[in-house]
């Protein structure tokens, strides 16, 4: 992967990741389920496309590796925060 395509991937990941982070917000205060949808949808999309691409970036040596690693850790946290939420919202627990 070339390193300027790993950083138009890694912002695009960025710019995915705060729009399903406000869609969350966004379904849990108010109760949207499409939102909810959505924001569940981009999270999981998020989380595959950044281990993917540090899977291809460690394999070509790139040090954008450890930045998609780390992205992949921040949202992981960020999607078991949010379905927690929804568990909590939804009476499973």
């Amino acid at each position: 992967m070339d390193t300027r395509n790993g950083l138009v991937n890694f912002t695009l990941f960025i710019f995915l990741f705060a729009f399903s982070f406000v869609f969350s917000l966004e379904a849990l205060a108010q109760q949207n389920t499409m939102f909810g949808v959505l924001a569940l949808i981009g999270l999981v999309v998020c989380l595959a496309g950044s281990v993917f691409n540090a899977f291809l970036a460690k394999q070509g040596g790139e040090a954008l590796a450890t930045w998609f690693t780390t992205y992949a850790i921040v949202v992981a946290v960020i999607l078991v925060w949010y379905m927690t939420r929804c568990g909590t919202a939804f009476g499973w627990w």
